[in-house]
């Protein structure tokens, strides 16, 4: 056996002992089909509606860190502003604390069998924080799977519906990922001093006429991947509309010892456009915007059970003929179109993309291909350290969407859902 297939074999059984298939049933005992839902997006006021340390969401079931390979089923219909009935998916910020080890989170809907996919990874000690939208299944449920003992914590940010005609709510525009603040060189800062936030500070800004927002545009959210970079002690950002008390909520986890985290967050701005960034600890803040809701547009979301698109691990969905792991430098090419569901006419996929095994410290950038590589990422990473983050992107030349890799790395996709016009 060459070295190539011995690593690939290895690599396949690890996979398999990480992905055990958990069937869950319902009444009749047969595990539900996987039905896809269409609709407009709903933002509502930040809220946490589950906390295993307190037991919000979940009192019913346990209080306490939910154990290795354990299944928690939160009910996300009914609260915080989701009503009973007409909801597809959920917008989630979950957050991971008090881990003793090294784990993953996988969130999908109840009733389906787990996917092989994961939308966090996590370490001793490190809170660790990513935004999950995530389809609602039985009874209106969505299971949190760990694969190591833990603390869950998950914050809402809005809904979709699961019917556009029968539901109303706001249609997505994609944008080209465009940076509106840096605090390092005072980009969208306006008269603010060119400094890091200090603890305590709230940063106002206003989002039509940024980043190729129009000026007039009637937005009710935002997309943004938020990143901190050079924190002074270990905190976290917490986004929301200006015109509402700060929550008890927070989107980035960051902590000195790794550096540069970023996460996605999806916000309802307030009244006149303002979304507000609160930093708990000193930090650099950089914040780019990925695209926004209004009434006037007509791209609406389809959620999808999470399925793995991307692994360059072992070649699954790499364009061409070569498996091995992304280089310094390097454009990953996926082929998505028409692929995982996903419609050969979509506009643009919701991908959970985590880092693995990486050479050094970097950054991915995602756009679609075809098209300029963007001055903006969305993922940062170091050696050692599995992180992910999700990300809408457009979808280019040939179906694709392109990644762009600044040092060598294993890279993992995960499909979420899609964004697709309507006639």
């Amino acid at each position: 056996m060459s070295p190539r297939s011995a690593r690939r074999t290895a690599i396949a059984a690890a996979l398999a002992s990480l992905t055990v298939a958990l069937t869950v049933t319902g009444a009749s005992g047969v595990v539900e089909a996987a039905v896809p839902v269409r609709g407009t997006f709903t933002p509502v006021e930040p809220v946490r509606v589950l906390d295993t340390r307190d037991g919000t969401g979940v009192a019913a079931q346990r209080l306490g860190p939910v154990g290795a390979g354990q299944v928690i089923e939160l009910d996300v219909t009914g609260v915080g502003g989701v009503p009973d009935t007409g909801a597809g998916a959920v917008v989630l910020n979950v957050t991971v604390t008090e881990a003793p080890g090294r784990g993953f989170v996988t969130v999908f809907p109840c009733g389906d069998l787990r996917p092989t996919a994961s939308n966090l990874n996590f370490r001793q000690g490190v809170n660790v924080a990513n935004q999950v939208t995530a389809k609602i299944g039985r009874d209106g449920h969505v299971c949190f799977f760990t694969s190591a003992e833990t603390q869950l914590v998950a914050d809402l940010g809005g809904w979709y519906a699961d019917d556009v005609a029968t539901v109303p709510g706001f249609f997505y525009e994609q944008l080209t990922p465009a940076r509106i603040v840096d605090t390092r060189d005072g980009t969208g800062l306006g008269s603010r001093a060119i400094a890091p936030m200090a603890a305590g500070e709230v940063l106002r800004v206003t989002i039509p006429g940024a980043g190729g927002v129009p000026a007039d545009a009637d937005v009710r959210a935002v997309t943004m991947n938020v990143t901190v970079t050079e924190p002074a002690a270990a905190g976290y950002i917490s986004v929301y509309p200006c015109d509402q008390d700060r929550p008890v909520v927070s989107n980035v986890n960051f902590d000195p010892a790794n550096p540069t985290v970023a996460n996605l967050a999806t916000a309802k701005v307030s009244s006149t456009g303002e979304v507000c960034f609160f930093a708990s600890a000193e930090t650099e803040l950089i914040v780019d915007v990925q695209g926004w809701f209004s009434p006037d547009n007509a791209v609406a979301y389809t959620a999808l059970t999470p399925v793995r698109a991307l692994d360059t691990r072992d070649g699954t969905g790499v364009a061409g003929s070569r498996p091995d792991r992304a280089g310094r430098g390097e454009i990953v090419r996926l082929h998505i179109a028409g692929e995982h569901g996903v419609p050969s006419d979509a506009a643009a996929v919701l991908l959970n993309v985590t880092i693995t095994e990486a050479d050094g410290r970097g950054y991915v950038t995602a756009w679609p291909c075809g098209t300029a590589r963007p001055v903006a990422s969305f993922l940062n990473f170091v050696r050692g350290v599995d992180q992910a983050n999700l990300t809408p992107v457009g979808i280019g030349t040939g179906g694709d969407v392109c990644l762009f890799v600044s040092e060598g790395t294993e890279v993992v996709a995960d499909v979420n859902g899609y964004f697709e016009r309507q006639a």
